[in-house]
């Protein structure tokens, strides 16, 4: 008797212990990946998890080499979390170029975002703390900090004049460049941030501050044959400008640079360009004449400063 009922009771507490676990298990939700909690988890669970375009997780949460951070790397990404700057993702190209940079070591840091699309909807970045990474499906992704950053920011980003960056910055004499799809910006300690944008005459941006003596001369006078005062106004002082704006343009042959003998008092390099227009060339020109441009060099850039019709 006493074993029937030792046998009774025991079925019956195995019968509510299995139904406990069983309401138990159905009323629990899922669990994240055990090795994906704190911030970066709620990070992951918040972008759809495994589910989501990172995938599953390869790595454990790992201290970042420096100890200001941690990161977790996923099949389609990773995610970056620290004190300062919160748990945020970074993948594709993205990723690539701000790995290529040093990761968080680097000068970009620990991201400040994840990656966003653009306003535009063309092309997408991530914001970090030394600066940004843009892509875009014709540019691909690159870099931009610094003063750069901030005057291409001034622009209107890549919804302005410049458009992408089509490079990172890099190092030119005395200074640093990118160069984005409408132009480029340049840097040094002396003068700061120049502005390099397209123009409406091809070859001749404006401004630009390192025209060789010929490509002043060259784009003055393609600026005056399109009337284009912006153009005109970059290679030469305002007396000149005012004056070849002032006057009918005609058809020229460009006859070269030189540095005469005796030096043009008037122009602090003493470089001298021609340009002739012909004794054909119509009724602005009907005797022929030859345009001398007098060059003067400026923080290394051709200017010209004086001019004189000859005819």
């Amino acid at each position: 008797m006493k074993n029937s009922v030792r046998a009774a009771v025991t079925a019956t507490a195995t019968a509510v212990a299995a139904a406990t676990v069983v309401a138990v298990t159905a009323a629990a939700p899922a669990q994240a990946d055990p090795r994906v909690g704190g911030p970066i988890g709620a990070r992951y669970d918040a972008l759809g998890g495994a589910a989501g375009f990172l995938g599953d997780p390869v790595t454990g949460e790992s201290r970042t080499p420096d100890g200001r951070g941690s990161y977790v790397h996923f099949r389609g990404g990773s995610i970056y979390s620290s004190p300062a700057t919160g748990a945020h993702e970074v993948h594709g190209l993205i990723r690539e170029e701000w790995a290529a940079h040093g990761w968080e070591a680097g000068l970009l840091g620990f991201p400040l975002t994840d990656e966003t699309p653009t306003p535009n909807r063309a092309g997408a970045y991530n914001h970090f703390q030394g600066g940004s990474v843009y892509w875009s499906p014709s540019t691909g992704a690159h870099e931009v900090h610094g003063a750069i950053r901030a005057t291409w920011g001034a622009y209107g980003w890549e919804a302005g004049t410049f458009g992408f960056p089509v490079s990172g910055e890099y190092d030119i004499p005395g200074g640093k460049r990118t160069d984005f799809q409408g132009g480029s910006m340049q840097w040094s300690p002396a003068r700061g941030v120049t502005v390099m944008g397209d123009s409406d005459v091809a070859g001749c941006p404006a401004p630009f501050n390192a025209a060789t003596p010929e490509q002043a001369a060259g784009c003055l006078v393609r600026g005056w044959e399109q009337r284009s005062a912006e153009v005109v106004s970059t290679y030469a002082v305002d007396a000149v400008a005012g004056e070849l704006l002032a006057t009918p343009y005609a058809p020229t042959t460009f006859d070269g640079c030189s540095r005469p003998t005796p030096a043009i008092t008037a122009t602090s390099a003493g470089i001298e360009c021609v340009y002739h227009v012909p004794q054909d060339s119509g009724a602005a020109a009907p005797h022929g004449v030859d345009v001398h441009l007098g060059i003067g060099v400026y923080d290394g850039a051709a200017v010209v400063e004086d001019v004189e019709f000859i005819g």
